[in-house]
């Protein structure tokens, strides 16, 4: 994300799904206003609102690259809308984390012992279907794969670029595992109810037995 925000050009307008990367865009990347990022994912605590958002800042926006950040749930979720956002943007760049999961419930649920195997996804590649679309697009597995975006931007970034970010599941973005902490030191309320009823029988008990 770093690199990313350096490489970019500087006048930029970001639209960003939910997800486990749900803090990396307004953490990494250098805005030229308050209201030049839309964190649709938070604002809504759902995914797959980051495209159809992005078409709408790019109809808004012409004059800016659109950065549209979302990951590969929330963007096989929104589809659709990449072809929409293809034909309306002047410049687009759409950044899509692909861990080959839903990664926020890996660490949120999947760290509370629930069944991973529901939050899999089998791996996608957005570099395909970006360019099945119209798209420029790349895999991105190292930093040094990065070249093909900073070609982009060297050519006038025109049109819409889609890199395929592939990410370690092993990576816990901070947003991540606080909630995951504050959750696990939330008291249970079936323990509190049940301590409370043998609270109460035991003083029930005590006032028989005198």
């Amino acid at each position: 994300m770093r690199r990313l925000n350096e490489i970019l050009p500087a006048d930029r307008v970001v639209a960003s799904d939910g997800g486990h990367f749900i803090g990396w865009a307004n953490t990494y990347f250098e805005l030229p206003c308050c209201d030049s990022i839309t964190l649709v994912g938070t604002a809504f605590q759902s995914i797959g609102l980051g495209l159809p958002s992005a078409v709408g800042v790019a109809a808004a926006r012409p004059e800016a690259t659109v950065i549209a950040v979302t990951g590969d749930g929330g963007g096989l979720m929104g589809l659709p809308d990449l072809d929409s956002l293809i034909r309306t943007a002047t410049s687009a760049i759409v950044l899509v984390f692909n861990d080959a999961a839903y990664g926020a419930e890996i660490h949120q649920y999947g760290s509370q012992g629930l069944d991973q195997q529901v939050m899999m996804i089998e791996q996608a590649d957005f570099a395909l279907l970006g360019q099945a679309l119209g798209a420029r697009s790349a895999v991105i597995e190292s930093p040094g794969d990065l070249a093909a975006v900073e070609a982009w931007v060297a050519d006038g970034a025109r049109g819409t670029f889609v890199p395929d970010l592939r990410i370690s599941r092993e990576v816990v973005a901070p947003t991540s595992w606080k909630s995951s902490r504050r959750r696990s030191r939330r008291p249970d309320p079936g323990a509190r109810a049940a301590q409370g009823r043998s609270s109460t029988l035991t003083a029930r008990r005590s006032s028989i037995a005198r």
